[in-house]
């Protein structure tokens, strides 16, 4: 490592005057030097120095370009610019070094969105432009799940407006900074170590490729909606024992965050990893307390001067955080932040792994322990057996009496088995063939058993209330599965006043049952009577001891349940899921629920349209039930159901009906056909069937299930999901005068609370669009005034999804003959899609292309209709094969415009024998013609 080009005493006067000779042409480098202020005459000598190193530099020309104009500046570039293959959107932001913009593919060979980055025009000399150069080579080496992604880098060519501009082309993130993420949501201490974790698991990866960062900062460490870090921006990292890049670096100024910077990055010191854990520190301690180490610092100078020892920790945190962070974390912050770089952490993988040991609570390496310190943490590691042994010890010390105790309590609960068995054998003598009855052997089905059962319990065992809850538990958790009426009802609430009754209100039975009572809630929808309960329950987890294990994770899944239903940000939900994953990974990862709070996180990912995660967690939430202790049918079918839409979503229809039909089976063979989850996934089925072009066979199914819905259903609208499909696939075949009575139906069903935001405006526009078909203008504009403010939310705007609903109001509109909306709307289709190809796109622009047609505008139309082709062709995720052939006679019109009959007349008729399957006969779909036979 080299030495500081000057005296440290000058080195702040040296690095502002050299950032002014860098900004200037070489050959006005000379002059510059011969007309320095007598103040500043004692820099020349190293000044000259740097500035002949640089020219150097400049003569090798690193990226090899052009060199660009003095005047060019990044203001210059503007959204809708190309440079080489990428067209740029909007601006991202803008730094020291250049600046970055939203941009996207332009040249046709893959679509995708990108962070362009783009050095400043007036930056660019050799040692910048080497900088620039030996960034892209990093980058290019780095691939890690928690590193922003480099894709590509190259030059704008010379026809370009900005000829030889370099860019470099990284991963998109949509995220927010660490720190602020951490605040909004008011995560956790334990959340907030997770989250830095993953920072060093990545800062790690660099280090194992020889790069240090040396800028970590909350700017460039981003929380994704889905609670994942991603590390950002290598533009100043140093390739360990690479002395021209640490010249390099020395040449240009100090290219770091002085609140973050180490010591020695900021007196010319040997940088090693020692440094990047300096800033991890730096990080961790402004995450744990909400403040910095140290008093923030803008100016060289200031930065300068010597830092003494960070503040303990604990004594910047807010109150309820303090003692969480006394001891182990105070440690670690002051071990990562020792001003002697020797000192610190010899790795990131050590800073890390004393995180993990303080998590789970082992003795950590940063401090030296008391004997009495470690044998607290292995009381807290050992907390069930040890306590046991205390208990044991303490019935010991008891002596006789406990002997009594114990003899008295073995006979109670000998006479307590009995009872019960007596109690089992006479209800099942209600169906003992040997005694007589008025009711035929096999008759008395498994419910009524259990409310015979129910009856008794209450008068059979009414002075022994801890025998009298524990039948109930039992039998309540199997009437439950057979329906949620009233009886049910008022069981469920008998069984939860007798074992506050029997075992106290604070007692893990008492607790475990009200949280079961907590998720019927969520069940029937009550998210209202569900949020109520965990706000009520929460303090009793945590006076009860419980917050580390089973309760305090099936708190938390149904917690994420109301968050959902609230419609809060994914973010949050995630948070939710990940506080029950781990807790019952460390503690029942053998319980049902560890698949369940699995599963939910892939319906997160699922609203998030991370489709690939949602199929990967949902199988692997399979898996977990398959090894569950505790069978759940019913459960495993909503999984296989999930699947089922994950992989419709992936453009994998087969997949999807055969993961439906799995689902089915399972409800079937559970005797469930009259519950709303076999609606649901039957549904689904049919659907999924129908998008494959299996008309016949989708519609025979729907046929057979929608009587089986009835009318005055009051649970979760699952009949509401099932009429939707319905409608949303007869309006997809033409079939619009069916499609309004089951959409109507729909819509009435919606009126029930509890149903997913996005439900019912779906709907909404699906009847509008049946009815503007139909002629019912006033009703369809009424629906689409109502189903306006959801399609317009800037939050969901992007999402593949909604795009689908957009197309559906522009389908409604051209329906209507509001044509200069419709036009809008299609084009507002292909602005939010970003060059994406989807399903809705290649409608639209097909819908462009009739209205081009329709005006007259031939040329304009065969654009949009060759493009709606194109992008077909590429839509590799949910589509109806119905789509095609539309599109395929919107190129027909317009190959018969331009006079081409042949090429018009083939894809006539491969049309018309694919809508001939696909479509309801008696539709205008069906019945259309752009020409007959030639």
């Amino acid at each position: 490592m080299k030495d500081l080009p000057c005296p440290p005493a000058l080195w702040p006067r040296f690095s502002t005057r050299l950032d002014e000779a860098l900004a200037l042409d070489a050959a006005a480098r000379g002059e510059w030097l011969d007309t320095l202020p007598p103040q500043d005459a004692e820099l020349k000598p190293w000044l000259a120095a740097v500035l002949s190193a640089d020219a150097q530099l400049s003569t090798r020309d690193a990226l090899q370009r052009p060199r660009l104009a003095a005047s060019s500046t990044a203001d210059e570039h503007a959204s809708g610019q190309r440079l080489g293959p990428w067209r740029l959107h909007s601006p991202l932001g803008s730094g020291g070094m250049g600046s970055v913009w939203r941009a996207e593919r332009a040249d046709g060979a893959y679509t995708r969105e990108v962070a362009l980055k783009l050095p400043h025009a007036h930056l660019l000399s050799g040692a910048l432009q080497a900088r620039f150069a030996r960034e892209r080579d990093i980058l290019s080496a780095l691939e890690h799940p928690h590193i922003a992604r480099f894709y590509d880098a190259g030059l704008a060519d010379l026809t370009s407006e900005h000829p030889g501009q370099p860019w470099l082309a990284l991963e998109l993130v949509e995220g927010e900074a660490i720190t602020r993420h951490c605040e909004r949501f008011n995560l956790s201490v334990e959340a907030r170590l997770e989250l830095v974790q993953q920072m060093a698991a990545a800062v790690q990866a660099a280090h194992a490729r020889l790069i240090v960062h040396r800028d970590l900062k909350p700017a460039n460490v981003l929380v994704t909606p889905e609670g994942r870090v991603k590390l950002l921006d290598f533009g100043i990292a140093k390739l360990l024992g690479d002395d021209d890049s640490s010249a390099l670096t020395q040449a240009t100024g100090r290219a770091a965050t002085p609140d973050y910077a180490a010591p020695e990055q900021l007196n010319g010191g040997v940088i090693t990893v020692a440094t990047d854990v300096f800033a991890l520190g730096a990080m961790l301690f402004e995450l744990l307390t909400g403040t910095r180490p140290f008093a923030a610092r803008s100016a060289l100078a200031a930065a300068m001067s010597e830092r003494g020892d960070a503040p303990l920790a604990s004594t910047r945190a807010p109150a309820a955080r303090q003692s969480l962070l006394r001891g182990d974390l105070d440690a670690i912050c002051a071990k990562a932040l020792d001003p002697d770089p020797a000192k610190r952490y010899a790795s990131v993988e050590g800073f890390a792994a004393d995180l993990s040991r303080h998590r789970a609570h082992l003795p950590i390496t940063a401090r030296r322990i008391t004997r009495r310190q470690r044998a607290g943490k292995f009381i807290r590691r050992h907390r069930a057996p040890l306590g046991f042994a205390a208990l044991l010890l303490v019935v010991l010390s008891a002596g006789v009496t406990g002997v009594l105790w114990q003899a008295r309590e073995a006979r109670q609960q000998a006479a307590r088995a009995e009872a019960v068995k007596n109690f089992l054998i006479d209800i099942f003598k209600a169906s003992d063939p040997r005694i007589a009855s008025d009711r035929p052997r096999g008759s008395i089905t498994a419910r009524e058993l259990l409310d015979i059962g129910a009856e008794r319990v209450e008068k059979e065992f009414a002075s022994d209330p801890r025998t009298q809850a524990e039948l109930y538990g039992v039998i309540t958790d199997m009437v439950l599965f057979y329906g949620h009426d009233a009886k049910s009802e008022a069981m469920q609430a008998k069984r939860l006043e007798l074992g506050r009754k029997a075992f106290g209100p604070d007692h893990e039975v008492t607790l475990l049952w009200w949280l079961f009572d907590i998720s019927r809630a969520v069940n029937r929808s009550d998210f209202d009577a569900a949020a109520t309960g965990l706000a009520a329950i929460s303090p009793r987890i945590t006076q009860g001891g419980h917050d580390d294990g089973l309760l305090r994770a099936q708190w938390w899944i149904s917690q994420e349940a109301v968050l959902t239903y609230r419609d809060a940000p994914i973010a949050e939900r995630r948070h939710a899921l990940d506080e029950a994953i781990r807790l019952l990974e460390a503690h029942a990862p053998d319980h049902i629920d560890y698949g369940t709070a699995i599963a939910n996180r892939a319906t997160n990912a699922y609203h998030a349209e991370d489709y690939a995660t949602a199929r990967a967690d949902t199988l692997k939430a399979i898996e977990g039930y398959a090894k569950a202790t505790e069978r759940n049918d019913l459960q495993l079918a909503a999984f296989r159901g999930n699947l089922g839409n994950a992989e419709l979503q992936l453009g994998q229809a087969t997949a999807a009906e055969a993961a439906y039909a799995e689902a089915t089976r399972l409800l079937r063979a559970t005797g469930t056909l009259g519950d709303g989850w076999y609606w649901r996934w039957e549904a689904s089925h049919a659907r999924a069937l129908h998008l494959m072009g299996e008309r016949q066979r989708a519609r025979a199914m729907f046929a057979a299930l929608m009587p089986q819905i009835p009318k005055d259903w009051k649970e979760y609208p699952d009949d509401a999901f099932a009429y939707r499909l319905y409608g949303e696939r007869l309006v997809a075949e033409g079939a619009d005068a069916e499609a309004v009575i089951c959409l109507q139906k729909a819509i009435a069903a919606y009126a029930k609370p509890g149903s997913y935001p996005p439900e019912l405006p779906n709907t909404q526009l699906l009847l509008a669009l049946a009815l503007a078909r139909q002629g019912e203008g006033a009703a369809a504009r009424a629906l689409l005034t109502q189903a306006q403010p959801f399609v317009d939310d800037p939050a969901r705007q992007l999402r593949a999804d909604h795009l689908g609903y957009r197309l559906l109001g522009a389908e409604t509109l051209e329906a209507l003959g509001d044509l200069d909306a419709a036009r809008a709307s299609f084009e507002t289709i292909l602005q939010q899609s970003a060059g994406r190809a989807l399903a809705p796109v290649a409608l639209a622009e097909g819908g462009l292309a009739r209205m081009a047609l329709a005006a007259g505008k031939v040329s304009e139309a065969d654009q949009h209709s060759e493009a709606a082709l194109a992008v077909w062709a590429k839509v590799s995720g949910w589509r109806d094969v119905r789509a095609k052939p539309w599109l395929q006679r919107i190129r027909a019109e317009v190959l018969l415009a331009r006079g081409e009959l042949a090429a018009a007349q083939t894809l006539e008729d491969e049309a018309a024998a694919a809508s001939a399957r696909f479509d309801d006969p008696q539709s205008a779909t069906a019945k259309r013609r752009v020409l007959k036979r030639l």
